[in-house]
This record gives structure tokens, C-alpha cells and sequence, in this order.
């Protein structure tokens, strides 16, 4: 189930020219990366208020034009953490964090959904009370 229909992305972003079927395969892929967060969370994603559902549309169909942007050419691509450019001897790089296209979830998207804090877990090195 996806969070965002094709007419909702295309609402959010109508320059972006993605083929129906690649749109509709990344929605799908962005939901499940999202189930995969809020379920652990016990939150419920399958029936959530309408003020939510709209969060879950938002960061979903971010989550989309993202990977799309970063698949465009550009002369500073989308999502890379260092640019330069030289107009001498033409050079140009640009460092690009890994996973560069793929749909993911970032920091902010994980406050958008108010799932931001990190998990801690505690384990006993020893086994307790066996010592």
C-alpha cells in the first residue's frame, strides 16, 4: 500500500517527468522504507488520522523527488556533500554520498513523521545474575 498516489506526487511536483510505472514502483518503494520505521514504533500507518496520512503523503512523495532529482544532470548534483569547480584546465568533481538515487529517509522526514529519536538498548554483558 502506498502512502502517495501518482496524482498526489504529480500534485507536489508537476515538472518532474517520470514514466507512471517507475513513479508507481518508487511510491511502493518509499512506503515499505516508511512501514519499516513506523511499524517497530507501534504506530499505526494503516489507519491514520487524516492530518497524518497527509505527513505520510508528504514524505513519501519527498522521498520519490529526491532519488528523481539525483538522477538528473545537473552541474551541482542533488545530495552531493562537496562541489567544485575549475574553469582553467575544465575540472569539476563532486563527492556523493553512498546509496546516491535510491530512495531513502532523512532526518528530516523522520521528525516530519515525529519519529526522530534514536533507539537505545541495554544489554547485560554477562548474563546477569549467572555470575
Amino acid at each position: 500500500m502506498a502512502f502517495a498516489t501518482s496524482s498526489e506526487y504529480a500534485a507536489r511536483f508537476p515538472d518532474d517527468t517520470i514514466a507512471t510505472s517507475v513513479l508507481s514502483r518508487m511510491l511502493d518503494e518509499a512506503s515499505d522504507l516508511i512501514e519499516g520505521e513506523l511499524a517497530p514504533r507501534g504506530i499505526d500507518y494503516e489507519n491514520p488520522s487524516d492530518s497524518y496520512a497527509d505527513k505520510l503523503a508528504r514524505v513519501c512523495c519527498g522521498m520519490v523527488h529526491r532519488a528523481y532529482l539525483a538522477g538528473q544532470n545537473s552541474y551541482a548534483p542533488i545530495g552531493a556533500t562537496q562541489f567544485s569547480q575549475t574553469a582553467g584546465p575544465y575540472t569539476m568533481s563532486a563527492t556523493i554520498p553512498g546509496g546516491f538515487g535510491d530512495v531513502f529517509m532523512n532526518k528530516s522526514d523522520r521528525i516530519k513523521l515525529g519519529i526522530a529519536q534514536g533507539t537505545y538498548v541495554y544489554a547485560e554483558p554477562y548474563g546477569g545474575d549467572d555470575v
